[in-house]
């Protein structure tokens, strides 16, 4: 049969079906298909991107946390320390999870506060301690064993135990009057004599030239002042004298 679409040669018969199921290759004569709609997410429109708002923006980044901060700065204040401490564990608990920034600013808070609590607690514990060793003009008491230390024109008493190793004790004491001011001006030592016990004298007889005296201001002797006598031999005192 002649081809009516004058495809075939002449004298040969158009091609039968494939017998393996293959249809001949030639040209679709239904053209070419359509394009496929565009990916979800592409410039063409869509969903837009992961994690987006359809037809908007990436939502907002979560806010750095104040308290976090607060308890970083609170924490380098040695008197507000533990207040950054208590700060610091509560921006955990609002940075769980992400939910805000500044996790790392409250665990450096908490960390910080911690130790600046303990300095703060030594240092205070050190300044209590020394503070109640000083003998002072006005809360001196005879009898107190005493290390002297002086630095020009200060000089400063600190408590011992009378069983230890001591510079001095003292031996006298005397509360500047009206009556008593200019005796007192015109030499400390020498009032001693009057200041000191009269049976305590007999029992310092050994040590009258180891004699020494302070008052609160020697430049300004005024009314109400105390003078402390007290004895400071060249060697260590290792018992009481009265």
């Amino acid at each position: 049969m002649s081809d009516p679409y004058g495809q075939n040669p002449p004298g040969q018969s158009p091609p039968g079906p494939d017998p393996y199921g293959q249809s001949p290759a030639g040209p679709n004569p239904y053209g070419q298909p359509p394009a496929p709609p565009p990916y979800p997410g592409g410039t063409g429109g869509g969903y837009g991107a992961p994690g987006s708002f359809p037809g908007g923006s990436d939502p907002m980044p979560p806010k750095t946390d104040g308290i976090s901060i607060a308890a970083l700065v609170t924490s380098l204040l040695c008197c507000l320390a533990p207040i950054g401490v208590v700060l610091g564990i509560v921006g955990l608990s609002r940075t769980k999870g992400g939910r805000r920034k500044g996790r790392g600013f409250a665990i450096a808070g908490i960390a910080v506060g911690v130790l600046m609590s303990i300095v703060s607690a030594v240092v205070g514990a050190a300044i209590f301690i020394f503070a109640e060793s000083l003998v002072t003009p006005g809360n001196a008491e005879v009898g107190q064993c005493i290390d002297v230390d002086e630095d020009d024109s200060v000089v400063l008493l600190r408590k011992k135990d009378c069983t230890e190793e001591h510079d001095a004790e003292i031996v006298g004491i005397a509360e500047v009057t009206s009556e008593n001011r200019s005796d007192i001006e015109n030499g400390l030592v020498s009032y001693c004599s009057t200041a000191i016990d009269p049976d305590d004298l007999a029992k310092l007889a050994p040590y009258a030239s180891d004699i020494a005296a302070v008052i609160e201001d020697p430049d300004d002797v005024s009314v109400g002042d105390h003078l402390v006598c007290y004895v400071e031999p060249d060697d260590e005192l290792t018992e009481p004298i009265l």
